[in-house]
């Protein structure tokens, strides 16, 4: 029994849609791309997908982390692009620091997804704004696609770069610029704790001797024509055996 033409149109467009979701499921799940770079549309020519790689490389070893580039041509009924660049970038780089641009040809659409690890370390308006940028670039019809993946991702590479350079110089407890002024202030610090003790030490010598007292011995004397204190012996000293 042969099934109504609208029944075989749903079987068909059902299957079309499985093998779709299929095929979409098959790059989440594959393994990432050596040089960095998946690109399903070929739309990179060889010389910029020669270049783009080295530069991700170049990126990889700056920045202490995982960079990719992934570009497609087709996404299931209810997929979004953003969607596809988090599962992907999870997948590629786990639970390590990384970055992914993806672009979909279809709709000309394009997300980037950062890891936690550099929401954490930059500023999250320096990151959205990185994503704004690229995703203008990678809609601007008057470049040629080779182009638009290149100049953007270029583009996000060098911000990294330079959001990394103002990090790790701001985490400098003392910045190269401050050193000179550091040693100066340093030196005048000691120079005041010199004085300070030199000071300290007059003091305390000035004061143990003003409570030194010297007083005379109490000497025991008799009286004397009638006055105390008159006179009497307060000392013998013999000069031979007999004398007195």
């Amino acid at each position: 029994m042969r099934l109504p033409f609208s029944q075989r149109l749903s079987a068909a467009l059902h299957a079309t849609a499985w093998l779709v979701a299929a095929g979409f499921a098959s790059v989440l799940a594959a393994a990432p791309p050596a040089d960095g770079i998946s690109d399903e549309t070929r739309a990179l020519t060889p010389e910029t997908h020669q270049q783009l790689a080295y530069e991700l490389k170049l990126c990889r070893e700056d920045l202490k982390c995982d960079a990719w580039i992934t570009a497609f041509s087709f996404a299931p009924a209810g997929a979004t692009v953003r969607r596809h660049a988090q599962q992907t970038r999870r997948e590629w780089s786990g639970d390590r620091p990384g970055v992914l641009m993806a672009y979909d040809r279809a709709t000309n659409s394009s997300a980037m997804s950062f890891s936690p690890q550099f929401w954490e370390k930059y500023p999250s308006a320096e990151l959205v704004e990185i994503m704004q940028d690229t995703r203008r670039m990678l809609t601007d019809t008057k470049l040629t696609l080779d182009e638009r993946i290149a100049v953007a991702t270029r583009h996000w590479i060098d911000r990294l770069r330079v959001m990394e350079s103002i990090r790790l110089r701001q985490s400098l407890w003392i910045q190269r610029e401050e050193k000179p002024f550091a040693l100066r202030l340093v030196i005048a610090l000691a120079g005041a704790a010199v004085i300070a003790g030199i000071l300290g030490m007059a003091s305390r010598l000035r004061n143990s001797r003003a409570a030194l007292r010297f007083s005379l011995p109490e000497v025991q004397v008799g009286m004397r024509l009638g006055a105390p204190y008159g006179g009497g012996v307060t000392a013998e000293i013999k000069a031979h055996a007999n004398a007195q």
